[in-house]
């Protein structure tokens, strides 16, 4: 068993960082999907579309970044209890560890979004951009429809993520302090469904901002609330786990990227989010697991570590390869070529914009202990280590 490494007692776990290495993957081949087989527009291998379902499901891995994010975020406040919570600190490092690579990518988006403007022969409203980059710079763009995924499609979930950090702190603590960790899992998930029913007579009801995913950030809290308590309770993890999973899969094998209405990936995102947080408790429970060994190998992990920038930076740069190789009239063999370079190039290039933009913000003493994790025997163990600040990487 690898040792613990003990830096201001929190805890991190290498199989949630390789999960959300895994996800942050996943959503960049969910997109190379959409521009090259699922859209006409920019299709160089349209006819791949029948024989790669199982790459249409991007939106969940985004909805597993909002699970892992509360359980990350909360892990210290269940450790330390909620009434030791600061709001202002936490705002203070979620600002401190999100926009230093956040703000150059809303800025950097600006080139690709008009060179393939240019190439499409699509008019550059500069003043519109403007306002785009403004309301993403103040992450709110995803309240608006015209904005949501304009410049950088994930970006959406960025804003998302950083309100439900709002409600988190200002609401859910609160909660969770006076009437329990399940009350603010019920007020969590009440105030995820209002917008729907709210806002019906608007157009679309504000379904395109799933709300209801602050209910998966507060079931990731309340694996943390678990998580942390001295002894856990005597239940079949792994099966409540197991059974979770075939739930979430029954639920989301229906959905149809493009068909499906907003509203109803509900089902799926709520069947996910309970699997995953119950996942957290079984492997913290036993680390051996399988999927918890797989997904803490070394390679995973790595991948984890840099994912933030992997989810920031990829979508801009799949849209500009998707319009070049259509203007080019690729045939299928240079367009698989060329997306597997573009996987690698901006997998290194995710690398290289961490270094620069994510790694400098980050506390020297969790520096230090992610690198002696990665450096750390894969044959062993995957136990918990503890360091200095949580990294909480939100996506899609």
């Amino acid at each position: 068993m690898s040792a613990p490494i003990q830096v201001a007692g929190r805890t991190y776990y290498p199989h949630v960082e390789g999960l959300r290495g895994v996800a942050a993957l996943y959503v960049f081949v969910f997109h190379i999907w959409q521009t090259a087989i699922q859209h006409p527009a920019t299709g160089t291998l349209t006819a791949w579309l029948a024989a790669t379902p199982f790459l249409q499901y991007g939106h969940f891995a985004v909805a597993a970044f909002i699970v892992i994010s509360g359980y990350c975020l909360a892990l210290p406040v269940a450790q330390r209890g909620p009434g030791s919570f600061d709001a202002k600190q936490f705002f203070v490092r979620r600002a401190w560890r999100l926009m230093p690579a956040y703000v150059p990518v809303v800025l950097l988006s600006v080139i690709p979004f008009c060179a393939v403007a240019l190439l499409t022969g699509t008019r550059i409203n500069l003043p519109h951009i403007g306002i785009a980059v403004a309301l993403h710079l103040a992450l709110i763009h995803n309240l608006f429809f015209a904005t949501t995924e304009y410049l950088n499609g994930p970006l959406w979930s960025i804003a998302l993520e950083c309100q439900i950090y709002v409600v988190f702190a200002l609401l859910l603590i609160p909660v969770w302090r006076r009437f329990g960790i399940a009350a603010q899992l019920a007020v969590a998930l009440v105030l995820g469904f209002v917008p729907h029913f709210a806002f019906q007579h608007v157009s679309r009801a504000f379904d395109w901002t799933v709300p209801w995913l602050l209910g998966l950030f507060a079931m990731g809290v309340v694996a943390a609330a678990i998580c942390a308590r001295p002894a856990l309770p005597r239940l079949p993890w792994n099966a409540l786990t197991a059974l979770a999973a075939v739930v979430a899969v029954i639920a989301i094998v229906p959905f149809r990227d493009g068909v499906t209405l907003d509203f109803w990936l509900w089902p799926g995102d709520l069947a996910l989010g309970a699997t995953l947080a119950l996942f957290f408790v079984a492997a913290h429970r036993n680390a051996r697991i399988l999927p918890a060994r797989l997904l803490s190998a070394r390679p995973v992990v790595f991948l984890g570590t840099f994912s933030y920038s992997l989810y920031l930076i990829h979508a801009p740069l799949v849209d500009l390869v998707g319009v070049l190789l259509k203007r080019a009239h690729a045939g299928p063999l240079e367009s698989v070529l060329v997306w597997l370079l573009v996987v690698l190039a901006v997998v290194a290039l995710a690398y290289g914009f961490y270094r620069l933009f994510e790694r400098p913000f980050m506390t020297p003493s969790f520096r230090r202990a992610m690198q002696r994790r990665l450096r750390k025997n894969n044959s062993a163990d995957p136990a918990p280590e503890t360091v200095s600040e949580l990294v909480a990487q939100p996506a899609s």
